[in-house]
Formats: structure tokens, C-alpha cells, sequence
């Protein structure tokens, strides 16, 4: 991550650097529905609630590649996880992580 100008040393600590992370990956709204989509998606219980790429290509107009290029910032950042099976990807949302970023953003 890259700041315009060096600020003085331990204003900025590793939190709000790994915060800033999340928050780039979350910055195009394409991502935004694929984490919103797995929240209610693999809440549930039974095979319906498994993710896999071609579930998440159904989502959008968009390629294959396209998504998977969205999934990859989002695996990056750790808020999705994978499970490989067979030739299957299934995906899972890393919920604590969310909810840390969610936390975070609280300034009370």
C-alpha cells in the first residue's frame, strides 16, 4: 500500500493497514454482491449452500475469467476461502474476518 506522503511513525499500525486491505478489495461493487452473496448463501446447511465457481459466474453478465479475477482480490485479502474437490471449487466467506473489518469501522 502505497501513502502519499510518510506520516509519523505509529500513527498507522499493522490493523489499519491490514483494515485498508479489506477495504481496497471491497471497493468495486462486483465484490461487494459476491460477499454479501455468500453470507446468505452458506449460512444455510446442505449441498444448496455450497459455492462454487460456476454458481458465482451465474450471478453476473460477466466471463468466467472476469469473476474469477473479482474472486482472486477476494481470496488475496482472506475474506474468501476455497475447498478443491474433484474439479469443483467451492467457495466460503471468512466470516470472523468480516466481522473484524465491520468492528473496525466502528469510531465510537
Amino acid at each position: 500500500m502505497r501513502l502519499r506522503s510518510e506520516l509519523p511513525e505509529g500513527i498507522i499500525n499493522e490493523t489499519d493497514k491490514r483494515m485498508a486491505e479489506i477495504g481496497n478489495a471491497l471497493a468495486h461493487p462486483v465484490r461487494v454482491a459476491l460477499v454479501r452473496y455468500l453470507t446468505k448463501k452458506n449460512y444455510g446447511q446442505g449441498v444448496d449452500n455450497i459455492t462454487c465457481n460456476k454458481d458465482l459466474v451465474g450471478m453476473f453478465e460477466y466471463s468466467q475469467s472476469t469473476i474469477s479475477q473479482h474472486v482472486k482480490i477476494l481470496k488475496d485479502c482472506g475474506l474468501f476461502t476455497t475447498d478443491v474437490k474433484n474439479k469443483f471449487t467451492y467457495y466460503y466467506l471468512n466470516k470472523y474476518l468480516l466481522r473484524e473489518y465491520t468492528k473496525s469501522l466502528d469510531f465510537k
